[in-house]
Order: C-alpha cells, then sequence, then structure tokens
C-alpha cells in the first residue's frame, strides 16, 4: 500500500532520439506528436477527481539537442527535467514508453525521479511495457506496470493504493509483493515474452467499454504551442496547417499482423468505435476550445469498416467544409474503393498514406494479416491520383526468412508506382509480437541487438541470404534513386500549388506549408 494518499499524478513523456549515422546524418526524423494516450489518461484522472499535470519532455524540449553516443536526444535535460518535477510535487509518477527506442530513456528518468523522491510510486504504460512488462519490472526504480489501454486501471492503481479496494482488482497490472513480481492477468503463473498476445483478451482489456463513455483528452493540460511550432509533426510527418490536433474515431484493429503492437494495447482482435455524433462533438470542441484547422485521426486502421467510414466521410464534408484531415498511419488497402476515395476529397482529406508492406505475394500471405491484393494496388495509386489526393506508400523489407528475390520485388513495387512519396521501413521485431518472439527462439536477432534501445534505421533480423550491410544498403538505395526521379520530376514540371480546400484560392492564405522536394498536384 502506498505511504501517503495518492491526489497528484504527473504523467511524464520521455525525450526523443534520432540515430546518427557515421556519416554525420540522421537515421530518423525528429517528430513532435501531441500525446494522445496520456490526454485521455488525465482527462480520466480528473473526471475521478484526481489532479494531473502533464510533463512532456520531448515537446518543451524540442529544439534542445544533445549528443549522447551513438544518438540525439532532443528534449528537456535531465536539470530543467527534475526542476520541472520537483515543483509538481506530484504523489504518483507515470512514464508512457510508447516506443521501444525510448525504453533505456524511460528508465534513466525512472531512476532521476527514484533518487529525488524516493516515496514516490513510479509506473509505467504503454507499448513497451505492454509487450515485455517482466523485463520493465526489473528494473527496482518502477514500481508497477500497467499493460494495455490504461483509461481506467490507472484510476483502479490510484484507488487501490488508496485503500479503496485490493490491488488485485486492478486490470492488466504487475506489481511486487514481497519482493516477487506479480501479475493480475496470468493468475499465479509466471509472465514471458509475448504473454501479452496469448491471454490478453479484449474481456481482460483495461478498457473494453465503449469509447463514447470517455471524457475528450485533457489538451488544456499540454502544451499545445509546442507542437504546433515543431517543424515536424505527426510521427515524422508534416501537417498542412499549423493549428492541428489529433483524435481517434475508433480504437484497436480487427487484423493481427505479426510485426504490430496493436493487439497488445486494444485487446486481442479488439476493435471499436465511436459514433459519428461522438466524433462529431469532438471535432466541434477542438475548434471552438483551440481554434483547430486541421484533424489528424490517428486510429490503427482507420478505414477497415467501409460502411463506418463512407457514412463519417460524408458527416464531415458536410459539417466542416473548412476543415483539412488526415490520417498519418498506414491506410489498407483491401477496405479502398472508389467510393472511399471520392468522399475522402469531398470532406477535404488532403492524403492516403498505403499500407503495401511487401510486394511480393508470398511474403503478404504469410506475414500480413491484412494480406495486400497487390494487384489493385496500381490502379488504386492512379485513381487516388486523379482524385487530386497526395499519395503515399508504406513497404517494409528483412523478414525472416524473406529472400533477395522477394525484397527486391518489394523495391520494384516500390519504384513503379506513380505515388508522391513513399517509404520503405526495415522490419523491426518489437517487444510483445509474434515476430518479436520467433526471432528470440530461432536466433535471428543481430548479437548488437538491444530491446530496450532499438535503431529503426539499421536491420535487426538475420536474413539467410542478404547481409546486415546489404539489407541497409538496398533500403537506402532505393530512396536514393525515387529522390533521384522525383527531383528530375520536378525540373520538368515544376512545383505545382496545393490543392484548394474550402473556396480559400492560394495556399498560403490557407494556412499550409510547402514541403521542400515534394510535388503538388491542382485540385481536379
Amino acid at each position: 500500500m502506498a505511504a501517503r494518499r495518492i491526489r497528484k499524478v504527473l504523467l511524464v513523456s520521455p525525450p526523443g532520439k534520432c540515430h546518427l549515422r557515421e556519416d554525420g546524418s540522421l537515421g530518423e526524423r525528429k517528430h513532435c506528436t501531441p500525446h494522445l494516450g496520456l490526454a485521455y489518461l488525465a482527462a480520466n484522472l480528473l473526471k475521478h477527481d484526481y489532479e494531473a499535470e502533464i510533463l512532456d519532455i520531448l515537446a518543451e524540449g524540442y529544439h534542445e539537442e544533445r549528443f549522447v553516443e551513438p544518438f540525439i536526444l532532443y528534449g528537456l535535460n535531465p536539470q530543467e527535467t527534475l526542476e520541472r518535477t520537483r515543483r509538481a510535487a506530484p504523489d504518483m509518477i507515470g512514464i508512457s514508453v510508447l516506443f521501444s527506442n525510448r525504453a533505456k530513456e524511460s528508465y534513466e528518468l525512472a531512476r532521476m525521479f527514484k533518487r529525488e523522491l524516493p516515496d514516490v510510486p513510479i509506473v509505467m504504460g504503454g507499448q513497451h511495457p505492454s509487450g515485455m512488462p517482466m523485463d520493465v519490472m526489473a528494473h527496482r526504480e518502477v514500481d508497477y506496470v500497467l499493460i494495455g489501454e490504461c483509461d481506467d486501471s490507472f484510476v483502479d492503481l490510484l484507488e487501490a493504493l488508496n485503500g479503496r479496494h485490493s490491488i488485485e482488482q486492478v486490470s492488466g497490472l504487475y506489481y511486487r509483493d514481497n519482493g516477487e513480481v506479480k501479475d493480475t492477468l496470468s493468475h499465479g503463473r509466471p509472465a514471458v515474452v509475448g504473454d501479452g498476445w496469448q491471454y490478453l483478451s479484449l474481456r481482460d482489456s483495461p478498457n473494453p467499454r465503449q469509447l463514447g463513455e470517455l471524457s475528450f483528452p485533457a489538451w488544456h493540460l499540454f502544451p499545445i504551442a509546442a507542437y504546433w511550432n515543431s517543424e515536424v509533426r505527426i510521427g515524422g510527418g508534416d501537417v498542412m496547417r499549423e493549428r492541428f490536433a489529433v483524435m481517434v474515431s475508433t480504437r484497436g484493429c480487427p487484423w493481427t499482423c505479426t510485426f504490430c503492437t496493436s493487439p497488445l494495447m486494444g485487446g486481442f482482435k479488439g476493435y471499436r468505435k465511436r459514433t459519428n455524433e461522438d466524433v462529431v462533438r469532438e471535432i466541434r470542441w477542438l475548434i471552438e476550445t483551440f481554434g483547430v484547422e486541421e484533424i489528424q485521426f490517428l486510429d490503427d486502421n482507420f478505414f477497415v469498416s467501409k460502411p463506418r467510414v463512407k457514412s463519417l466521410l460524408r458527416v464531415l464534408a458536410q459539417e466542416f467544409p473548412h476543415i483539412v484531415f488526415s490520417v498519418p498511419a498506414g491506410t489498407e488497402v483491401n477496405a479502398l474503393d472508389h467510393e472511399v476515395v471520392d468522399l475522402m476529397a469531398k470532406a477535404s482529406f488532403y492524403k492516403v498514406t498505403l499500407a503495401i508492406e511487401a510486394g511480393d505475394q508470398e511474403v503478404q500471405e504469410s506475414r500480413i494479416d491484412k494480406n495486400v491484393k497487390l494487384s489493385r494496388v496500381p490502379e488504386m495509386v492512379d485513381y487516388i491520383r486523379r482524385a487530386g489526393l497526395e499519395t503515399r506508400a508504406l513497404f517494409m523489407i528483412g523478414f525472416p526468412g524473406e529472400t533477395r528475390a522477394q525484397i527486391m520485388r518489394t523495391v520494384d513495387l516500390a519504384l513503379s508506382l506513380d505515388v508522391d512519396d513513399f517509404y520503405i521501413s526495415l522490419c523491426t521485431p518489437l517487444p510483445g509480437t509474434p515476430l518479436y518472439d520467433e526471432c528470440v527462439q530461432k536466433g535471428l536477432l543481430e548479437d548488437d541487438f538491444d530491446v530496450d534501445n532499438l535503431r529503426y534505421s539499421v536491420a535487426n533480423i538475420k536474413l539467410h541470404d542478404v547481409s546486415r550491410a546489404e539489407l541497409e544498403s538496398i533500403r537506402r538505395n532505393v530512396w536514393l534513386e525515387y529522390k533521384k526521379r522525383q527531383e528530375t520530376k520536378q525540373v520538368a514540371s515544376g512545383i505545382r500549388p496545393f490543392r484548394v480546400f474550402g473556396g480559400v484560392g492560394d495556399y498560403e492564405n490557407a494556412g499550409f506549408r510547402q514541403v521542400p522536394g515534394q510535388v503538388y498536384r491542382t485540385d481536379r
């Protein structure tokens, strides 16, 4: 039990980092995305009469950079972080470890906080702790781990620590009892890496209730201007208008691709929808409260339900003609048809990012649960472009057992499509996924693989006929080849205007930002 009653919680998002290559270039782009998970969590704390304060180390110190070999860290430095924590005087500290490549920095934060405030309990949550809770609990500075969505379970933990019910009643919790780590999911049996996929079901998920019951995110606690003023937003992407906001219309995804962490957070096949009315209410609130001009939907799979998405797109077009929309996450190709694309154009969606993943059908069938129908891709790309939407594509190479020939099929498909941009990532085994478990069990991880310090710009999986250096070279060379083609195309045609939204006649008055090297089309 807690030594004192808990009233105030400090919710912390750790600093960001980018790998610095030997040639001095960055392996990843900086990003500055509003933390939707912490915003929902804070809102629920306030709803239950707890105090909440946000410390987004990355956003508040976005322009502060320091070199910690081999990374560039950006965010508030440790002294500033400690000073903010002292001023907050929290009764509990919650650290969100959304990505595994920020785990090391999160552990360092926990140690620093524990030295400064030894009596303040520390809880961690997010994708990394959900994927390997026992490893996180091995760090003695971490008192608790909450897995999956924890809007409700965080409040339940506080209620338990305040003596209102037993700790065993808190869903998705890892804790210590006389020095032994226990959990409230496995009913006494030891938890192992990947266990989340084995026993975390929607029934057991920490938040299986209807999404409409949740309070709107507590954005008033966040440094909103910091997100608007950063050069790169939304997970390495860009936005069209300065005053943007993030939200979700669904949670979870019905597919269980072996490389994806979505099932860890939402419960196994825990796909849930909000009503159109609820989505509209939140958008109106964001406009009226924060003057928002753009909405980014951070759904895991925004398009998977055609009837739902078509209905929502019609409502958005009617209710918000002067707002622009986008879905930064990959769009499921199989879920698109001509009507969906047309409705997106009418609702002022300006970009479609196709999650194609692999250009080899065998890889699609064995590794990609949504199993993209590759034969549809070129025609859909052409239709999206003719509808006036920017078209991007996502690919991944380096799956376990993938051959050089299969990798090159993906490369060839990427270069053959007439898209405005594409990204080829290296397959990365994220903790808690079947892909990670497979790599551990088969000894496929590279010798310097560090699960707490992942480097997404390097190859982490050993392949039979492609070396690590060659795989990284393939990725880099295809990117350079694409950029060369784009530059040639740009010289030939010139930069064209942005698509016009809401009756505004030019991109400067519309608040749009021109991205160097990007070709934009006129409206149809």
